[in-house]
């Protein structure tokens, strides 16, 4: 961090803030714009938790583009609107408000990366992207007077009116606080949209209101309670993301230690620095603020959760976890919030329904996916994980003896067999897609054979049959794969997650043992069934529209919390 100068852009996103960091670089100033939501993310840390705010960026000059709104199931985050935390931080800094005509930025705002800033703010702060224009508005001019109000006078402030000057007439007004003998250019301050424009009139289209069922709700919420009850004793099983929230501003991990995740303002927020499973835990902690309930959670949202069954560890309370055995105690279920969120694929309200109907699709299964599952046992729990597995094969090397033991072990893991059994039988498309952190090993010659490019959802809905397999739990692509008019054929696996409680084996998908060792059976049975298939099809789809509606899923969560809360 640099003591002087220092100049903050305290606009919100889409008022110059790309330009204005080019205009300084072009002079020679270090400038940072955005960084994917770093900047916004390390503020907001910093003011909750009290950190050495913006040391991640040494000798900056000027910050700009404090916001996020990605992932869309992130609350976005506005840091710009903290300047007078910014100007205490930041005695010697100067502020930049740059503004344009509120109309003109609303509109861009709303259309701006087709519709899906707006759509994270619609999400988070429980509207339809209709509502959007009036409530921006509001805030616009608030924020205004907020500004007006803290600085008045103030040299500190440099306004800027995006309608009437240049990049170039800004850095001449500049130029006696930093040198700017490089002014550019009299371009303007917006560059030229990227791809088409967002559909204005479907963003700007009031839907009609959700009806929301009771019933339905109660059914899901019961189901991811199941198994509450008093138990005593040590528990375990607990994985390294395990955090606890006091329900006021207190996040801590297993050991009791301060977990980097602030609470302020009904908002929490990471460290940008830190492990993407840390994430899970804020977003059910921004779950909990949204629907107005804080309140005291032990969470885990871990991957491959067995605590609370007979094969693991007990839990002396309630656990809020993604996924859980069948008959575990304790473990309530909780919609992961990277993976099940509104919005996402197979839970998005605006995904375009399966156009191929069954007779025009492949007669084929089709399956893609990475490998993830462990070594398999004759007993309930499997061996070690794949990616162990994985690790183990990178470190051999050169070695011919360790590279063929690991890879006879990768062999008998439950999906590289399944792949190995049928690869290559022209009753199957399948096809290894090797996650980003492990994309290296595609080129290693004794996976490369397996490896194949990964597919959009319009290929999967070519074939009549989608196939679903247990990974470390329960397969990710059950509802994507299941929502369409193909028939699912699910490897029945003892995992658990929200939703599974809705879907019922021969009522909408074709149940396979474990291992899949009956696939050949039950492929020539769909065969030999289309009607039944086609109807087990339509129950699916009816039933997975429900998981995408926003209101009930609010219901669901706010019902799950109320529960626990009942149960103390």
């Amino acid at each position: 961090m640099t003591a002087a100068p220092l100049f903050f852009h305290i606009s919100p996103d889409g008022c110059g803030e790309a330009r204005l960091a080019r205009l300084f670089r072009r002079n020679g100033h270090a400038a940072i714009c955005h960084d994917n939501g770093r900047l916004a993310e390390d503020i907001l840390f910093s003011r909750a938790g009290g950190g050495d705010a913006l040391r991640h960026w040494p000798g900056t000059v000027l910050f700009s583009g404090l916001y996020r709104h990605a992932p869309h199931w992130r609350p976005p985050l506005e840091a710009w609107l903290h300047f007078p935390w910014l100007a205490a931080r930041f005695p010697q800094a100067r502020f930049i408000l740059a503004l344009r005509r509120p109309e003109d930025w609303i509109l861009a705002r709303l259309t701006r990366d087709g519709g899906a800033v707006a759509g994270c703010h619609a999400h988070h702060r429980g509207c339809d992207t209709a509502d959007l224009p009036d409530l921006w508005e509001a805030d616009w001019h608030a924020h205004l007077t907020a500004v007006d109000a803290f600085f008045g006078g103030d040299p500190r402030l440099i306004r800027v009116d995006l309608d009437r000057e240049t990049p170039a007439d800004l850095a001449a007004r500049l130029d006696p606080l930093l040198p700017m003998p490089n002014p550019g250019l009299q371009q303007g301050w917006f560059p030229a949209p990227k791809g088409p424009p967002a559909d204005l009139v479907g963003l700007l289209a009031k839907p009609a209101a959700e009806q929301v069922d009771p019933a339905y709700v109660e059914d899901v919420a019961a189901f991811c309670l199941r198994g509450l009850e008093p138990a005593a004793g040590e528990e375990g099983g607990l994985s390294e993301y395990f955090s606890t929230w006091d329900g006021r501003g207190v996040v801590s991990n297993r050991h009791g230690a301060p977990r980097r995740i602030a609470v302020q303002d009904r908002l929490a927020v990471s460290a940008p620095d830190r492990p993407f499973k840390i994430i899970r835990a804020e977003g059910v902690i921004n779950d909990a603020l949204r629907l107005g309930r804080p309140m005291a959670l032990r969470i885990d949202m871990e991957d491959s959760r067995w605590f609370g069954s007979p094969q693991g560890d007990p839990l002396a309370a309630p656990v809020l976890c993604h996924n859980r055995r069948a008959g575990a105690r304790n473990a309530v279920l909780w919609p992961l919030p990277d993976q099940h969120s509104i919005g996402l694929p197979g839970f998005d309200p605006k995904a375009v329904p399966d156009p191929i109907p069954w007779e025009d699709k492949l007669d084929q299964v089709v399956w893609r996916g990475m490998i993830s599952g462990s070594e398999m046992t004759g007993g309930v729990r499997p061996g070690p994980a794949s990616h162990a597995i994985l690790r183990d094969l990178a470190e051999a090397g050169d070695d011919p003896a360790r590279r063929q033991a690991a890879w006879g072990r990768l062999c008998n893991t439950n999906r590289l067999a399944f792949l190995r059994r049928w690869w290559g039988h022209p009753d199957f498309d399948l096809g290894v897609v090797m996650a980003w952190g492990w994309r290296d090993f595609a080129r290693d010659p004794l996976l490369a054979p397996y490896c194949t490019p990964r597919q959009d959802r319009a290929f999967f809905r070519r074939f009549r049959y989608q196939l679903c397999l247990t990974g470390y739990d329960h397969g990710s692509n059950f509802i994507g794969a299941i929502d369409g008019q193909s028939v699912l054929l699910a490897e029945e696996d003892g995992w658990e997650v929200f939703y599974s409680g809705r879907f019922q084996p021969w009522k909408h998908y074709i149940p396979l043992e474990r291992y899949c060792v009956d696939i050949a059976e039950k492929l020539a049975w769909a065969r030999e069934n289309p009607g039944e298939c086609k109807a087990m099809a339509a129950a699916a789809r009816a039933e997975a529209a429900l998981l995408r509606r926003p209101a009930t899923r609010r219901a669901i969560m706010a019902r799950i919390l109320d529960g626990l809360a009942a149960a103390g």
